[in-house]
């Protein structure tokens, strides 16, 4: 079955923070295929690794994350989608980093990012601060997504706080026609909250990268209730392997019509930059 994987890094290796190329890149075997020996990214090798994998299409995500992960501009996500435009490019900002936000966020909308990643535990900010509300409303207004990241991090220097569940569910009742995806939803300590959040805001659903696969059950014990809500991404290239990932999601007995909604009919249709007739082979 082709994979739609809404959440796949990308920036050069010496872009990263020394932290999180240990702690993160080093888990999985993909950096020595997508690097060459100076820690400059290969987009043809990025791409192969993928197709190879059997991922289609994904979201290209930077970040600016000076004091945990790294700065990772927005400019890469254009050198692989130059290539494949069915890998989407996403812009981020940082209150942290970035002087007037919503000039900022326009400037990379206007270079062709199609939606807004949030990082607000690498970022060290929350995502209910009030100098982020004029980038919703322009988002909301334009039907622009938003990506949040929404759970721990073993990063040195980051902030657990800085994932509290509450502000995440300001964002949403603030802006209730604003599509947000929580990535790694609840990972650490709310899932629960994250299963609930789904269900009482519509626009609301949740990014499985970043966690065990096999655990999704465990994890969320109302998974099949709430099928549409939840969409295939792995945290790439960080991940142990994408087509083992999507194995082990095979091997929880969940049946095929399922699974094509995981693996890439709800990012059809939540995120809309995708065709399904090119994605139904099982």
């Amino acid at each position: 079955m082709k994979l739609i994987d809404i959440h796949l890094h990308i920036g050069h290796l010496f872009e990263w923070s020394k932290d999180a190329v240990k702690l993160w890149m080093d888990i999985g075997s993909y950096k020595p295929l997508i690097y060459d020996q100076q820690g400059l990214l290969i987009p043809e090798r990025y791409l192969e690794v993928l197709y190879s994998e059997n991922v289609y299409g994904g979201v290209l995500l930077p970040e600016y994350s000076p004091e945990t992960a790294g700065v990772l501009p927005v400019e890469r996500v254009f050198d692989v989608h130059r290539l494949d435009k069915r890998f989407i490019p996403f812009g981020a900002v940082n209150p942290n980093y970035h002087h007037n936000l919503l000039d900022e966020f326009k400037r990379q909308v206007d270079m062709g990012v199609k939606g807004l990643k949030v990082h607000s535990v690498h970022g060290l900010f929350f995502v209910n601060d009030k100098l982020l509300y004029p980038v919703y409303e322009y988002c909301q207004e334009n039907k622009i997504p938003v990506m949040m990241h929404a759970g721990t991090s073993v990063f040195p220097k980051t902030k657990l706080r800085f994932a509290d569940p509450y502000t995440f569910d300001d964002v949403a009742a603030d802006f209730p026609e604003l599509t947000i995806i929580l990535c790694h939803a609840g990972r650490g300590f709310w899932y629960d909250i994250a299963m609930f959040m789904i269900k009482r805001h519509q626009n609301l659903f949740i990014d499985i990268s970043g966690l065990p696969p096999q655990k999704l059950f465990e994890y969320y014990p109302g998974l099949t209730k709430s099928i549409d809500k939840f969409i295939f991404g792995t945290d790439f290239p960080g991940v142990p392997g994408i087509s083992k990932n999507a194995e082990k999601i095979k091997n929880l007995g969940l049946n095929v019509d399922s699974l094509k909604s995981i693996f890439y009919r709800n990012a059809v249709n939540v995120l809309k930059f995708w065709e399904e007739g090119d994605l139904s082979e099982y």
